[in-house]
């Protein structure tokens, strides 16, 4: 057995000290259950550990679910509901009597676009708090928060930034509340920062003992296996908190699951499916208006090819980051792009298109200089994005050795943090063949896909 595999279980399974049960507290009980009478409206979908962690689904009669409807891009069959669609139905009667937290940013709108926190504030039902994740509450920031806390300028409710000096929620505040109520659109891809935030959520919950509440919502990743190894230790950062493969598929939901179930085992967890979501089909980010999850992700391409071009960071490459088209547009000042370009296209790789740019980035590096690059497209379910970022930069590399360069954070590669492991950067080092890369982690991505089976809700 690998040593990353030994250390995910050992990581895994660390048991968390026994906590003395909340008494008095309107939700609490001695033992576990789903608490049908406050979700009255659902029905249980699944459960784990004998009630701990329950799953819910709108009860038959609760959604008119239309067979077809309109959008911008033709007829569609069947609209997604996500947790918080449904849970407006209900008029959020699983919140009544409780005081709450709520972990959420731009992308936690419904299907007018209205916030959550709107809804919310005319159901009368307000949180305590709210905890925003790297970029801010509305999506917009692009730096490190240098407040902890500010104030929502309409509600007047304390907002604490948990990509500033601090990462975790406070415990002043958390003392407060009772549940801490997410909403938010990820991409499960272990560098995307949100999951970092949410594993601090859970393991805060867990240790203070606080009810966690997701409504949950969609992610185009369902398409692909996990990929990548397990995070090892020596890599663990803000950019590889999560002990999954890098690429690991889950919903915000499917992974507080998993982690409740393996190592947050105090944990009361409430889940509010979504309803008409297929993993597999990703139809939904056309037939619902797709939300910016962050300011250099403006669109589901940018998505599809964050995950293997994010590496790009690691080195003295632009990604794109300050043009309008980030992880599409790559390049830098001293490449022949039109080299390059011949390179890519000799690859003949599946379900991408590779064409000839020229872009001055307004921010990050290279700003204001003329960078000659590839554009790099998805055009198809067939795109393989980490073989695509990897084999981009083993050809940049052969091609430059004297211009090219891994970047260091802190005295540590940074493309090692964002993989979770040094391999990347020594297969890039070694110029392995893609298959040979791949062969570095398959074992473990595999025995990843089979462990989730059970805790998949999709």
């Amino acid at each position: 057995m690998k040593k990353t595999t030994i250390y995910f279980l050992f990581f895994l399974f660390i048991f968390c000290k026994s906590h003395q049960s909340i008494e008095n507290a309107f939700f609490y009980i001695n033992n576990y259950n789903c608490e049908l009478n406050r979700f009255s409206s659902f029905e249980i979908f699944s459960f784990y550990d004998k009630l701990r962690i329950c799953v819910y689904s709108p009860k038959s009669s609760l959604l008119n679910i239309s067979s077809k409807f309109k959008t911008l891009y033709g007829m569609q069959d069947k609209k997604l509901y996500t947790g918080l669609d449904i849970s407006e139905y209900v008029n959020f009667y699983f919140l009544h009597n409780i005081s709450f937290g709520l972990f959420t940013n731009l992308t936690g709108v419904n299907q007018q676009l209205k916030s959550i926190l709107e809804i919310l504030y005319e159901k009368k039902i307000l949180p305590k708090v709210i905890f925003e994740p790297e970029h801010g509450i509305f999506s917009s920031e692009d730096f490190l928060s240098t407040d902890v806390v500010k104030y929502h300028t309409k509600y007047n409710i304390p907002i604490i930034s948990l990509y500033s000096k601090i990462k975790k929620p406070p415990l002043e505040y958390i003392n407060q509340i009772d549940a801490i109520l997410v909403d938010i659109q990820n991409l499960p891809v272990r560098s995307y920062t949100y999951i970092s935030t949410l594993t601090y959520i859970l393991e805060t919950a867990d240790l203070l003992q606080k009810e966690v509440i997701i409504l949950d919502r969609p992610h185009p990743y369902g398409i692909w296996n996990s990929a990548g190894h397990f995070l090892e230790e020596n890599y663990v950062s803000f950019v590889s908190e999560a002990p999954v493969p890098y690429l690991y598929g889950l919903t915000p939901a499917e992974y507080s699951i998993f982690m409740s179930v393996f190592k947050y085992k105090n944990l009361k967890l409430k889940i509010i499916r979504m309803e008409n979501f297929d993993p597999k089909n990703i139809n939904w980010t056309l037939a619902n208006t797709w939300i910016n999850p962050s300011p250099n992700i403006p669109n589901i391409e940018s998505a599809i090819m964050y995950v293997g071009l994010v590496f790009l960071e690691g080195t003295n490459l632009s990604l794109g980051r300050g043009t309008t088209k980030p992880f599409i547009y790559t390049g830098s000042p001293w490449m022949d792009n039109e080299l390059v370009l011949n390179e890519m296209r000799k690859l003949n790789l599946k379900g991408v298109k590779f064409g000839l740019i020229e872009f001055y980035p307004t921010f990050s590096i290279y700003k204001n200089q003329k960078c000659k690059g590839i554009q790099i497209y998805p055009v198809s379910l067939e795109i393989d994005p980490i073989q695509v970022g990897y084999e981009y930069l083993r050809i940049i590399k052969k091609l430059y050795p004297n211009q090219f360069e891994f970047t260091k954070s802190k005295n540590q590669y940074y493309i090692d943090k964002l993989w979770g492991s040094d391999s990347y950067r020594k297969a890039l080092e070694q110029n392995l063949e893609y298959l040979e890369f791949k062969k570095l982690w398959i074992s473990e991505s595999t025995y990843f896909d089979n462990l989730i089976k059970e805790y998949k809700i999709y």
